[in-house]
This record gives structure tokens, sequence and C-alpha cells, in this order.
């Protein structure tokens, strides 16, 4: 059997995580390493500043178990560590979608996958649209993880199968957060319209100020892209394609310079 590595940047009580891992345990060898609690919004960034110490290793019937009290892409290189070979790496599933350029930046779950991607490994990222009830809670029982971990495991099975194609580097795949009978997969670009961001500024007990940094909801200005994708129900799944800078681009900043 081929070799999976499962990692999230939700901590190991998050829902999603558990369930996939249920899913992906029965068509691979499954190590999960994943940090100790919730890592959200910390993109592709490392632990370089201090020791990273592992909090749990546990061997089940189904899978491995290693939490540590890094950041979401530091799984990736704990598990070149570990892991005499890896065939695919797994973030996932996110409780809040990650559909445009912004949030991938910024995510977490995301940023593991590209730190899989920059190593050379094929890796898929695995989020869903949630309400901000669960974007630092755990999934609730009204949501149909059963289906999304189905629909999850036949994409990562066609993976292992096929390898990515040409040049795309990895996977993002975001489910609405209701599944209807007829939601499908589409093949989608992530959007380019940015999450607005705004600081809050509140008053704690002893009146002294502090801040949120609050994002909203946006709607698709363009057709077909990851976006329109979920508000009509289907799941998108995208290209990470990180040798993006073509020909023309390079022509284009020459002439800039040279005028």
């Amino acid at each position: 059997m081929q070799t999976i590595c499962l990692m999230n940047d939700d901590g190991p009580q998050s829902m999603g995580l558990l369930n996939l891992a249920e899913a992906l345990a029965s068509v691979a060898n499954l190590t999960v390493i994943i940090p100790d609690g919730q890592r959200s919004g910390t993109g592709k960034a490392l632990t370089l500043d201090r020791p990273i110490r592992i909090i749990e290793r546990t061997d089940s019937d189904n899978y491995k178990l290693i939490v540590h009290d890094g950041l979401p892409a530091d799984s990736v290189v704990i598990a070149l560590s570990k892991i005499e070979k890896v065939d695919l790496f797994v973030s996932g599933i996110n409780a809040g979608a990650n559909l445009g350029y912004h949030r991938m930046l910024t995510s977490g779950t995301v940023g593991a996958v590209l730190e899989a991607a920059f190593q050379g490994y094929p890796a898929v990222a695995v989020s869903m649209v949630a309400g901000p009830e669960y974007w630092f809670a755990n999934m609730k029982n009204d949501i149909d993880l059963e289906r999304i971990c189905t629909i999850t495991k036949g994409i990562i099975e066609r993976v292992l199968k096929k390898g990515l194609p040409q040049r795309i580097s990895a996977l993002n795949v975001n489910f609405p957060m209701k599944l209807l009978k007829e939601s499908r997969l589409v093949i989608s670009e992530p959007t380019a319209v940015a999450v607005p961001l705004r600081l809050e500024e509140r008053t704690d007990p002893y009146g002294s100020s502090y801040y949120w940094i609050c994002g909203g909801e946006v709607e698709s200005r363009v057709s077909g892209d990851a976006l329109e994708v979920m508000e009509r129900g289907n799941i998108s799944i995208s290209p990470i394609v990180i040798e993006g800078v073509r020909k023309e681009d390079m022509e284009n900043l020459r002439q800039f310079m040279a005028d």
C-alpha cells in the first residue's frame, strides 16, 4: 500500500480530520501529523525560533498519530524525517473555505500543502464552507462529513493512481456548507476576490483597548471561479501551480526596466 501523511491546522480534536483519517486509512498506510491546537492563519510559516516538541505519539490499528507543538507546515518537515517514504500529503478537512489566493496564502491548511509541494511531493488541501461559529471550534453533527470524506477519498485514490497532472503542484478542494443531491465536482480557477478585513477595537474589563482582525463575506465577480462554484452548491477543485510566472511576464518586466 502507498503512504499518506494527513495534516491540518485545527489540531487533534477536529472532526473533519478524524473522519477523513478513518476514510483514508482504508486505502493507504496512514500517518497523521498535526499541531496540538488551533493554528489557523499561520500560512506556510515554519517554527525556526525554538525547538519543536512531540507531544503525543500513538500507533492505533488504523493509523499512526504524531502530535507536536509547532505549526502546520512543520508537519511536512517532521514527516520527511520520521516516515521512510511518503507518496502523498493531504491537509484537512478544514472548517472554513480556502477559495482564493487571499485565503490560500493565509491558511495553515493550504500552507502545509504548499510546503509539501515545494519539497517536491504531490499534495491535496481539503476545506469546506463553515460559519464563524465553526472557524475556531469543532464541527457539529449537522455537517455531512461522511459524504464529504467519500468524495475526498475518491480524489485521493485518483491522485495515488495517476499522480498529479503536468505542471500542477497540488490540488485545492472546497466543499459547500450543505451538499445537495445534485452537487458535483467542478474544475475552477481560484478566485482573485480579496476578503475585506477590518480592525475592530474593543475594551477589556480593566478599561484597556484590544483589537480583533475581522473578515467579511464576499461575492464572486468572475464567472466560473471557485467562489461562484461554491455559491451554486457544487464542489470546487482547483489547481495550485507554483511555477506561475510566464515568459511574457518576464518580457514585460524587462521592458518596464528598460524604458
